[in-house]
């Protein structure tokens, strides 16, 4: 019997009969149906290098991860999400809920492609977790372990090779873009003012008044251009 999403009744397709669907004190299993397929991947990291700066993005290596997120549903309707694997700082804490569209998964059945990660937070510390990140108790009517479909991959850019996130339900990028520190027509700008400052001490008139010339009609050309701010590091 297939039980839809926040249904309060289930009716069998095989003989109609229907029974209550009572959640408490259950444990789901959901997985999120993938809304950007694999091939659109290299694509959007490229489209995001370039609005960073970078237009010769690579994507070097790609693999899809579930990522497991815990959801949590309280008496009273109320929903929290707690990441199933310890962040940066070894803390487990409140994540943004996922969308899309979810499907019921067997704890055991055959997985498909992709490497499916398993939760570190048990479900019975769900109640001190969740208590802990918001200030005051929880109750917990209903349990549920959402594996979130994540690429991970490198791209190489400006000679690095960086590491990238993209959620496979949005399609966000979440990398760390090299930070562009060089002004490249600024610091042209100066060294053909001190090359004119020397021409005109060390040459000839003549030859001092035609070199002056030419390297002002480079500094005009050089600064034709906005000179290029830092880029952003995150996108």
């Amino acid at each position: 019997m297939e039980v839809p999403e926040g249904a309060t009744y289930a009716r069998c397709r095989y003989c109609s009969a229907e029974s209550f669907v009572d959640l408490s004190g259950a444990l789901l299993h959901q997985v999120i149906r993938i809304a950007v397929p694999r091939a659109r991947v290299p694509g959007l990291v490229k489209a995001r290098a370039r609005e960073a700066g970078w237009a010769d993005a690579v994507v070097a290596a790609l693999t899809l991860t579930y990522e497991p997120v815990w959801e949590i549903e309280s008496p009273d309707g109320r929903r929290l999400c707690i990441s199933a694997r310890p962040g940066p700082e070894g803390r487990f804490t409140l994540v943004r809920m996922p969308g899309g569209e979810r499907a019921f998964v067997e704890p055991d059945a055959p997985r498909s492609a992709g490497e499916w990660l398993e939760p570190e937070l048990a479900p019975e510390s769900l109640a001190e977790v969740a208590a802990r990140a918001t200030g005051r108790p929880i109750a917990i009517k209903t349990v549920r372990l959402i594996h979130h479909p994540i690429y991970t991959g490198k791209v190489r850019v400006a000679g690095k090779t960086l590491e990238f996130r993209l959620d496979a339900l949005s399609g966000e990028v979440d990398v760390d873009w090299p930070v562009e520190t060089t002004y490249r027509r600024r610091n042209l700008a100066w060294l053909i003012t001190a090359a004119m400052v020397a021409a005109a001490t060390f040459l000839p008139l003549p030859l001092a008044a035609l070199a002056v010339v030419l390297l002002a009609g480079l500094t005009a050309r050089a600064l034709q251009r906005p000179i290029t701010a830092p880029r952003a590091q995150r996108s």
